[in-house]
């Protein structure tokens, strides 16, 4: 029979297990709603504190079901409170909501985890466990269509009325409640690693035309160098810009943190000039490109205002602009939780801004891109029209535009203009 102390001593190390968890997810989610963090950062500072590693899966699985199921929890809350709850005990029903009717564990136990939760934050843990237990197969009510359809989607009403007028309704539903692969997609870099080992290296992996899908942890198969993290829509990106033109000097306007950069590096002869705004991000791109055996120039450059240097220099200009995210919905939560209606102006405003500069950086024959990683046709479309109404010495050669529910991967648009005059 097992001895009565050591039985003891086992519940309470498993109790102590269980407390570290819920409290490191606690302080990653506090982070990000209530900091302001990113979210990527805000989890891997609080992994770092949970001793556990067998335990960071289930707490990033946690994170991420609480981020992608945001807009649904809210409305619960909303649903069951008379009145607002104050920040902290926000997230602790959001976790113990998540915990009761996504999470694989039983509802009494889900309920107990988030009251004790909250005894140990300082929330009041009554208010919680009342609330936890009424949500608990609750049926949400609407007051609107629309209120609905943001439930559906699980997707701000805000950005639910943009899609819905740009593509209609059903479309819309399509777009935003596509289903992309929650693993990270690399790529072999060139003359670095043969197709046979990057295929051998990533087996189990979900196998794309440009790498693969793979858990974080299968990077450690692979050696220093030879492979490079990059989204799907990030690589066709690449390959579009680049389209008819084999060589030439190329420069990338808002590069950081470098991975369109190194991708074209490899692709063919090119003489590229990679550019941003922050001093740090060029130190970070530097990087970057040693890690890979990448070759570019680095330049700290403002793409809206004129750079003497570049003015007609360049046969293809790359302005992948600052935009809503609205295309990395699937991959970057922090679009939905950071991002407001109020936002899109300003950054159509940004993008026309830094097209009407950098149009002058073109050579005579030369190309210019135009990008986004957004689904909205305020940036992408009538950006386009805007500034090829505003500019006779360009020719429009194409557009291109990814989608999530017809492409499986981010949304992004590249709209490819032809200087013809000077």
């Amino acid at each position: 029979m097992q001895n009565r102390n050591t039985s003891d001593k086992a519940k309470a190390g498993a109790s102590f297990a269980i407390e570290q968890v819920d409290r490191t997810l606690y302080n990653a989610l506090r982070a990000v709603f209530i900091d302001g963090a990113y979210c990527a950062q805000a989890l891997t500072k609080a992994l770092k504190g949970l001793t556990n590693m067998r335990a960071h899966p289930f707490v990033t699985s946690a994170f991420y079901g609480v981020l992608d199921n945001n807009v649904r929890l809210e409305h619960v809350i909303g649903g069951l409170c008379d009145r607002e709850p104050d920040k902290n005990s926000a997230v602790v029903l959001k976790i113990g909501i998540y915990y009761c009717n996504y999470a694989d564990m039983p509802p009494y136990a889900a309920v107990n985890r988030a009251v004790d939760l909250a005894k140990r934050v300082g929330v009041f843990s009554g208010f919680v466990n009342a609330v936890l237990k009424k949500s608990i197969g609750y049926e949400p009510k609407f007051k609107s269509a629309i209120q609905k359809f943001s439930y559906d989607c699980n997707t701000p009403e805000w950005l639910c009325k943009e899609v819905i007028s740009d593509y209609g309704e059903d479309e819309a539903a399509e777009i935003l409640k596509a289903v992309l692969p929650q693993k990270t997609h690399i790529r072999p870099v060139a003359k670095r690693i043969t197709t046979e080992q990057f295929k051998s290296a990533a087996k189990g992996g979900q196998f794309t035309e440009y790498g693969c899908y793979v858990d974080r942890a299968a990077l450690d198969n692979f050696a220093q160098g030879t492979v490079a993290v990059q989204s799907v829509s990030s690589i066709r990106a690449v390959n579009t810009y680049i389209h008819g033109i084999a060589s030439g000097r190329v420069l990338d306007l808002c590069a950081a943190p470098g991975g369109k950069s190194v991708y074209l590096s490899e692709l063919g002869e090119y003489n590229i000039t990679a550019c941003d705004i922050y001093p740090h991000k060029l130190d970070l791109m530097r990087g970057y490109a040693k890690k890979l055996g990448a070759k570019f120039d680095v330049a700290l450059n403002d793409a809206t205002k004129e750079n003497a240097d570049f003015v007609s220099a360049f046969d293809l200009v790359i302005a992948d602009c600052p935009c809503s995210g609205t295309g990395t919905l699937k991959t970057k939560p922090d679009i939905m939780i950071k991002r407001t209606a109020e936002d899109i102006a300003e950054l159509c405003d940004v993008q026309l801004r830094i097209l009407d500069n950098v149009a002058k950086y073109c050579k005579n024959g030369g190309t210019l891109c135009y990008s986004t990683c957004s689904i909205l046709k305020k940036e992408n479309e009538e950006i386009a029209d805007k500034f090829i109404k505003s500019h006779p010495e360009y020719t429009e050669l194409d557009r291109t535009k990814f989608l999530p529910n017809i492409d499986k991967c981010d949304g992004f648009f590249i709209a490819r203009f032809k200087r013809t005059t000077e």
